[in-house]
């Protein structure tokens, strides 16, 4: 089966990729200033994305990561607000999962959009226009950290907005800001673990076995968690050999951005136009998981597994029980394990690991519908 895009968005799909391949040149021209995204912040918008991007109100920022993550390393992220007169003072985070971009959520935003919720959507470290070797990830769990930066600034902007002026001194006056909207974190697959690392750090009481928080000015308080096939536990077909294993944990002090295992590649969706239309993207990752990466996946979720229990916010998760990449069990265990007296647990029969695929007509798209519209069902409850 073949995936061909309309003629009209034909331009984009052709787009040369910027290179992926970590070389000794291009480390050493980021380290003289030059482009830290290795070309990926230069790429126009998708044109789903720039669609929305015309039809609602948006905000791009950027936000340092600073001490605690990686110096001069930043992430950028987007704000999408509703129409005038239709929010409803919630916020909603979409976390993209691994070798993604935060702008592909312009494909699902409408329904929340349309319902008065605000969404932000970064492009989380080393992914999209952040900065970092394409999907190089060393240190998973700063993923929950440049989450909880991301949306101090968006905090932090609102005061400026939001806030009056200080008559005294001509400057606006935020001292007494605090954060009225409601904020809910949702991510899928490795966004997923994301979500749940950034409630669990952030949204519950103090877990001292996970780094410091990050200095921030304003403090987001989180109202729940939607977690969409979270990357708890990882399918053994898609998880590299034990042997192939041993030889990463060998090489990665002298080799760890090497692209190395194929992981989840052709298992994320019954329908193999999926893969070919991600492969066309040139925001999307194409090469194999490095041997960082992996190591580090591994790692985190090993940690993670240990501190279900500290889970306090209200949660769903949504898992299909035919997912190939990540293991439903994973999300069982955090449903029995979670302290949280508001959990719920979805599960939906067939469906693989891409639960928002999108269908090419009205009854193919039924599935992520039924998916959209369950998350928006529990959002409207809470």
């Amino acid at each position: 089966m073949t995936w061909q895009p309309s003629p009209e968005e034909a331009w984009y799909y052709t787009l040369p990729c910027p290179s992926d391949d970590y070389s000794l040149s291009a480390w050493i021209s980021t380290l003289r200033g030059q482009d830290r995204s290795y070309g990926r912040s230069s790429l126009p918008r998708a044109p789903f994305e720039q669609r929305l991007r015309e039809e609602y109100t948006t905000r791009d920022g950027k936000i340092s990561l600073g001490k605690g993550g990686i110096d001069k390393q930043w992430v950028c992220y987007q704000v999408w607000d509703p129409k005038q007169g239709t929010g409803n003072e919630k916020d909603l985070v979409l976390l993209h999962g691994i070798n993604d971009y935060g702008g592909k959520f312009a494909m699902h935003a409408k329904k929340f959009l349309d319902e008065g919720y605000r969404v932000i959507v970064p492009d989380m470290p080393s992914h999209g226009r952040s900065s970092g070797l394409h999907c190089h990830l060393p240190h998973i769990e700063l993923l929950a950290d440049a989450v909880y930066l991301v949306l101090a600034d968006v905090l932090l902007h609102d005061s400026k907005s939001l806030t009056p002026p200080n008559p005294s001194t001509s400057q606006t006056s935020s001292s007494t800001f605090t954060q009225s909207r409601k904020l809910f974190i949702a991510g899928q697959s490795m966004g997923g673990y994301a979500a749940v690392l950034t409630c669990l750090k952030y949204g519950s009481s103090t877990v001292s076995s996970l780094s410091p928080r990050p200095t921030v000015r304003y403090h987001p308080k989180i109202s729940g968690g939607l977690f969409l096939c979270p990357m708890l536990e990882i399918i053994s077909t898609s998880r590299p050999s034990y042997a192939l294993e041993l030889i990463a944990r060998a090489l990665a002090s002298i080799a760890g951005p090497l692209p190395f295992a194929s992981a989840n590649k052709g298992k994320n969706s019954e329908d193999p136009t999926i893969e070919i239309e991600f492969n066309a993207d040139p925001q999307t990752y194409h090469g194999k998981l490095r041997i960082a990466t992996g190591l580090s996946i591994l790692k985190g979720m090993t940690h993670l597994s240990t501190l279900l229990s500290s889970l306090e916010v209200p949660f769903k998760i949504f898992h299909g029980t035919s997912d190939r990449v990540t293991c439903p069990s994973g999300s069982k265990k955090l449903f029995e394990q979670a302290n949280s007296k508001d959990k719920e647990l979805q599960l939906y029969e067939g469906y693989e690991h891409v639960l928002l695929r999108k269908g090419k007509d009205e009854k193919d798209d039924e599935k992520r519908q039924r998916v959209l519209g369950d998350m928006l069902e529990w959002l409207e409850r809470h």
